[in-house]
């Protein structure tokens, strides 16, 4: 359950604390109070997607958290599963905070957690009914998933299971058409393949070619100017005939300081560096000669280099931008043409195993025909039992189950259907046009099908549009049911729903400051019959409208 809800400067709400309790909580308000404030901060607290304009004026953040305590051993674990266990005494801590720049802080159990693990687990604590779920109702593609929800934990395997058949005989499927082909096709590709891997295969590429070509062009193209640079350095180095050159200077300067070194040591040690330079020098010199006498013997022309460097060119303008790329198609033409080579004994291979997966698929795919067709029973029974209860005695409530090709959710599709009055067929969800009508059909089924969620905590935003009078009680009567298991906050503008609550919330605008605020508290048993007065007439409190609200504080108790 939701114990306790702190919301700071989300719009009005600039600093508002919560503590809801056991059973039916109601919530009640003039129009504008706030009260699609207070269910949106709910909503941001389950990882709904957040507006930064929400965010109070002169505030650098919103924020939003939540204390719930976990009592179904189911929903503990599932949650200890997902790596967010509540403490011993059941007690799970989730915040949110929102920054001006839309980035999000979320929190469960003090960890720092992604929006998407908090939506998951906010799955596990609240379900929330609002005006979007009577729309989302009509769409009877979603009319699978409620099912689907009813199922609980058997169902959410048998789905599972079945999707995972599903793809893999899917993934089958369009590699055994692909190897489908016609024969001329598969002749015309192959000889394509063919020409491309001789062609490539031919060139001989190796990966650094194109570097050491360029190089060696570069080369070839400044010889003379090399080979003038080249002779320059060794007669300064080495080889100058009139002796003058660096290695014969280093030789006389070594000797000289190591005869120096007799009379000081530091003179040797100089000598000694000498003696290394001098050494460098001379393999600098046997690197410059051998570099000079391969330029003399490298008699290639410029032209097959500029040959093989226009193959290349040309091999990557059609194979790929690098000469990896080339290589890299090689290596694919050779396996696709390996394929095509071998591509009967594939398909007898794909046809076995496609009709293997067919058969996996079509089991699973009944499993969850199954146990969907087992429930159908109880939820129409259920609904139907709701629908007499609320006021519409000659409601008659169906699913329909209709066998569909193999799709993601099976091999049916699930189609709600109704007749709201005797002689009359049955038809789609989508036709009910009756406000009051569609409301009370929306409760009924949610009254059954959440029996599958793990949320300990249901919200019921407006649940109340287009009824009144005796519909109105009956379904105050009927959530009142539902919080005898489950907590229950409930958003309404009926006095009717209201007097069942077993606390009674009151949403109110106050202006401080020149500031507007929007408080939220408890109501004591006089606060509340002033609040049911109002909401049964208006501003216009009478001694007649308090009565009235004493009464149905007394229906609300008697039939609690």
């Amino acid at each position: 359950m939701l114990f306790a809800l702190h919301i700071r400067n989300i719009a009005l709400l600039d600093d508002v604390e919560i503590e809801f309790q056991n059973g039916l909580n109601v919530l009640t308000g003039e129009t504008g109070a706030g009260k699609s404030i207070l269910i949106g901060s709910i909503n941001l607290l389950l990882g709904e997607r957040a507006n930064r304009e929400l965010i109070r004026h002169g505030a650098d953040r919103a924020e939003v958290s939540g204390l719930f305590y976990v009592e179904d051993g189911e929903t503990a674990a599932l949650l200890g599963e997902a790596g967010f266990a509540p403490e011993e005494d059941g007690s799970l801590l989730i915040s949110r905070q929102i920054l001006r720049d839309g980035k999000n802080i979320c929190r469960i159990a003090g960890r720092t957690v992604t929006l998407a693990e908090l939506k998951e687990a906010g799955k596990l604590l609240v379900n929330i009914h609002g005006q979007r779920d009577s729309q989302t109702l009509l769409d009877q593609a979603a009319h699978i998933h409620y099912l689907d929800g009813f199922l609980k934990e058997p169902g959410a395997r048998a789905l599972a299971a079945y999707q995972a058949d599903y793809k893999a005989w899917k993934s089958l499927l369009r590699e055994t058409e692909q190897a489908d082909i016609d024969e001329a096709e598969k002749l015309r590709r192959m000889d394509l393949l063919t020409y491309e891997i001789n062609e490539i295969r031919d060139a001989a590429l190796s990966p650094e070619e194109e570097d050491e070509l360029k190089k060696r062009r570069d080369i070839i193209n400044h010889k003379k100017k090399l080979e003038q640079y080249v002779a320059s350095g060794l007669s300064a180095l080495s080889d100058n005939p009139e002796g003058t050159d660096a290695r014969q200077a280093l030789a006389v300067a070594a000797e000289a300081l190591s005869a120096a070194g007799d009379f000081d040591p530091e003179l040797s040690r100089q000598s000694e560096r000498l003696q290394l330079m001098l050494e460098e020098t001379e393999e600098v010199s046997r690197f410059l000669r051998g570099y000079f006498e391969r330029l003399a013997e490298d008699e290639q022309p410029v032209d097959e280099i500029e040959e093989r460097l226009d193959l290349i060119y040309r091999l990557k303008r059609k194979y790929g931008a690098t000469v990896e790329d080339v290589l890299a198609h090689l290596a694919e033409a050779e396996d696709e043409l390996a394929a095509l080579q071998h591509a009967e004994e594939r398909k007898e291979q794909l046809l076995e195993l496609l009709e293997e997966a067919r058969k996996k698929v079509s089991e699973s795919a009944g499993t969850l025909t199954a146990l969907r067709k087992h429930a159908v029973r109880a939820v129409v029974q259920g609904i139907n039992e709701n629908l007499h209860f609320l006021n519409m005695p000659q409601a008659d409530f169906n699913i329909v189950l209709t066998e569909a090709p193999l799709n993601q959710y099976g091999a049916e599709q699930v189609s709600f259907t109704i007749k709201t009055n005797s002689g009359e067929d049955y038809r789609p969800l989508g036709k009910i046009v009756s406000g009051g009508e569609l409301s009370r059909i929306t409760l009924a089924i949610k009254s059954v099908l959440t029996k599958g969620d793990s949320a300990e905590t249901l919200i019921f935003d407006e649940i109340d549009t287009g009824v009144s009078g005796t519909a109105a009680q009956k379904i105050g009567r009927k959530l009142r049911d539902l919080s005898g298991a489950r907590q229950v906050l409930c958003v309404t503008h009926l006095a009717q729903i209201a007097a069942m609550a077993g606390t009674h919330f009151l949403i109110d605008k106050q202006t401080e400051d020149g500031r507007t605020r929007t408080r939220v508290a408890p109501l004591c048993h006089d606060e509340r019959l002033r609040e049911l007065a109002r909401m049964i007439s208006g501003e216009a409190v009478t001694e007649t409208t308090l009565k009235q609200a004493e009464e149905l504080i007394e229906f609300g108790e008697a039939n609690g």
